[in-house]
């Protein structure tokens, strides 16, 4: 292979993309590439989705395609997918688009150009195939039990029916299993498949010679989401597929009049975790299926991976005059190797979200927002977080860092322990309530305070509305009570148990957790009454709650120096600042850096009673400007 004729690809223009025949020859199969203008009427074709990667291979080209009088060296993961078309009897029917092969990869200013063609490409083609790989030992297994939720899910069943019919273990281990491979093929974990996933009218799943349906999968989908017990919701495979069928969900909203949340920011924090063999894809590889994406970026590779995740940070900041973005530098912070300042969002972090990963990601936030549901998104207002209030942001960029306006209000002291972050205990100078608080608070006030910040103040996982709080304070103390007694033979989650030894022993107001925890006979609780909702597949009640924001996010209890209650994240330690931001909508943690006079940003942080903005017309608080690096 080494002395055949490498193929010079022709120059095509940036309105034109090419399209490929395979036909027959002497020796096997060849390529004939033809440039076609998009302002013009094109030959029906299709496209094809796949992974340039081999599971066993990788990206080794070890066969070539004859085009013309030269030769293109194919990447080994198309061999198997023109093997199964010529099984199949189609290999040289129609036309197709395969990027690969379509695409000069040599060219940087042709992929620039390509990429933007890309969401017409697969809108436009007569059908896209999803090239999963060959079969497997249980990958017809798994298709027909897609079929079967298909054909389950269009007989109009209810969620009881479903979660009967499919919940837990016993006759369809197996297919759960099964399942859970279909969705953790390594094309569910790839960066440019989530467009063309979402984009493409008619879409077909290949696996070997075996083929299902996107609206068959996507019914799979969502049976197993009310399936709690199978196995497969806490999967990262089960999250490569919900999260693109949300994706698909709010996409193709569009046409209904629906105007859906998919803001770049809010698709690259649901979907950065997955595999790009450039990291500037991680944002590039989105912003077809954005609504956004064209206003913030151009794409241009070019410029390294630091620069356009910088590039985008400041985009951000400069046109909605909002320094939301930067919070989630705090669950996407740079390696210590990157050239990043701790504000920029690194996305090449693994974290892998199917809950609202972050307070600033509340559904009130159009230039945010996140992958609610269709029917969700209306226009009735909604419930809001505005810690800073109306002020709007004093900023300026000086180099690679960020200096902004705001206030301190407290400090970080006793902090909960989490999964991967030790407990803290408070200090003595949280012990009793400071200067600013009027007294120290009740038994029962500081369970309310701490039911609320559990669940950051919200009933629902897309930060719609309002905790109702007699009904989550029931929940709490009845689910949590028995946790204090040790004669109590209550059965309790093993979350909420897990959780609680880890946090019983926090001091607040000189008592710890455990002993106010005790006092719960106090509140005026009925232990009598109903039992409290304890499955956490009900999203709007405080368990479905605890699980987004304890289990799924890490989040931890905590106790500053003024006695204020919160949560933050796991990278929070003792003494980091709590501050309000002026143009963000909620407290962050700052870290004073060393003897300088700069600071690191740490994370967002809820602290009841300050999400509001409300605390900056009660307390005389001086401003600061903070820079950030």
């Amino acid at each position: 292979m080494d002395s055949q004729t490498p193929y010079v690809y022709d120059t095509i223009q940036p309105n034109q993309i090419r399209l490929l025949r395979f036909i027959p020859t002497e020796n096997g199969t060849a390529l004939i590439l033809e440039p076609f203008s998009l302002d013009e009427p094109i030959p029906s074709y299709r496209c094809l989705s796949y992974t340039w990667a081999c599971p066993d291979r990788g990206m080794q080209k070890t066969w070539s395609l004859k085009v013309g009088s030269g030769h293109i060296r194919v990447l080994d993961s198309l061999q198997s997918f023109i093997q199964a078309l010529r099984h199949k009897g189609k290999l040289f029917e129609g036309r197709w688009w395969i990027d690969f092969l379509c695409i000069n990869q040599a060219n940087l200013e042709e992929r620039s150009q390509q990429v933007t063609h890309m969401k017409d490409i697969y809108h436009n083609a007569e059908e896209v195939v999803i090239w999963l790989g060959e079969e497997s030992n249980d990958s017809n297994l798994a298709v027909n039990f897609i079929k079967m939720h298909d054909k389950f899910e269009q007989q109009g069943n209810s969620i009881e029916q479903i979660r009967k019919a499919f919940n837990g273990v016993g006759e369809y281990t197996a297919h759960w299993i099964a399942l859970s491979n279909f969705l953790s093929r390594k094309w569910w974990s790839r960066i440019w498949t989530i467009q063309e996933f979402a984009v493409p009218l008619n879409i077909i799943f290949w696996v070997g010679l075996d083929e299902v349906s996107k609206l068959a999968v996507c019914r799979s989908i969502f049976i197993a989401d009310k399936c709690t017990q199978s196995g497969i919701k806490e999967t990262i495979a089960f999250r490569y597929g919900f999260n693109r069928k949300r994706a698909w969900d709010l996409y193709r909203a569009d046409p209904k009049g629906v105007r859906s949340g998919r803001t770049l920011l809010a698709l690259t924090a649901y979907f950065c975790f997955m595999d790009a063999t450039d990291d500037r894809d991680r944002l590039y590889g989105l912003m077809a299926l954005s609504t956004d994406g064209n206003t913030l970026l151009d794409v241009d590779y070019s410029l390294t991976c630091e620069e356009v995740y910088m590039k985008f940070a400041k985009a951000f900041i400069t046109k909605h005059k909002s320094l939301d973005i930067i919070c989630f530098a705090g669950i996407y912070s740079a390696a210590s190797s990157s050239s990043l300042p701790s504000w920029v969002p690194d996305w090449h972090w693994r974290n892998a979200f199917h809950v609202t990963p972050l307070m600033v990601s509340q559904s009130h936030n159009k230039q945010i927002g996140n992958l609610r549901a269709p029917q969700s998104i209306t226009d009735e207002p909604c419930v809001y977080y505005a810690a800073s209030g109306n002020r709007p942001p004093t900023y300026e960029f000086q180099g690679s860092k960020l200096c902004v306006g705001g206030v301190i209000l407290d400090t970080i002291d006793g902090i909960g322990g989490s999964a991967n972050a030790t407990f803290v205990q408070s200090s003595n100078n949280s012990i009793q309530a400071s200067d600013k608080t009027a007294k120290p608070l009740s038994s029962t006030d500081i369970l309310k305070s701490i039911c609320k910040a559990l669940v950051w103040d919200r009933k629902d996982r897309f930060l719609m509305f309002d905790m109702p709080a007699e009904e989550f304070f029931y929940d709490f103390i009845r689910l949590c009570a028995p946790l204090a007694d040790p004669d109590s033979q209550t059965t309790v989650l093993p979350e909420l148990r897990e959780w609680f030894q880890r946090t019983a022993s926090l001091q607040i107001y000189g008592r710890s957790f455990e002993s106010i925890l005790r006092d719960s006979s106090q509140t005026g609780i009925d232990f009598s009454g109903p039992s409290p909702n304890d499955d956490e597949y009900i999203q709007d009640s405080f368990i479905g709650r605890f699980f987004d924001t304890i289990i799924r996010l890490s989040t931890r209890l905590t106790v500053t120096a003024s006695g204020r209650i919160g949560m933050v994240g796991e990278k929070a330690m003792k003494g980091d600042l709590v501050c309000i931001l002026y143009g963000c909508s909620v407290p962050v943690l700052l870290r004073k850096l060393g003897d300088s006079d700069d600071f690191t940003f740490v994370g967002e942080c809820f602290l009841d009673g300050c999400m509001d903005g409300s605390i900056l017309e009660q307390e005389e608080l001086a401003e600061k400007t903070f820079c950030v690096q």
